[in-house]
């Protein structure tokens, strides 16, 4: 299941989706650093899908 951001404009709409979350057992993320590391952890599980590149390579794209 892909994860789901709402930014409420609201502290009762925030309050409603809160209660709501909680209802149907959904995980509830209440800090932009866990959002941050979700976020991160995508990025490296999407990397790791590339092809393997040489360590001569990866020198060489980082001298440029």
């Amino acid at each position: 299941m892909e994860p789901l951001v709402i930014e409420p404009k609201t502290k009762a709409d925030a309050r409603l989706l809160h209660d709501f979350s909680k209802r149907i057992g959904a995980k509830i993320i209440d800090t932009d650093e866990l959002l941050e590391d979700m976020t991160m952890c995508r990025l490296i599980e999407e990397g790791l899908k590339t092809p393997s590149v040489s360590m001569d390579e990866v020198k060489k794209a980082l001298r440029q």
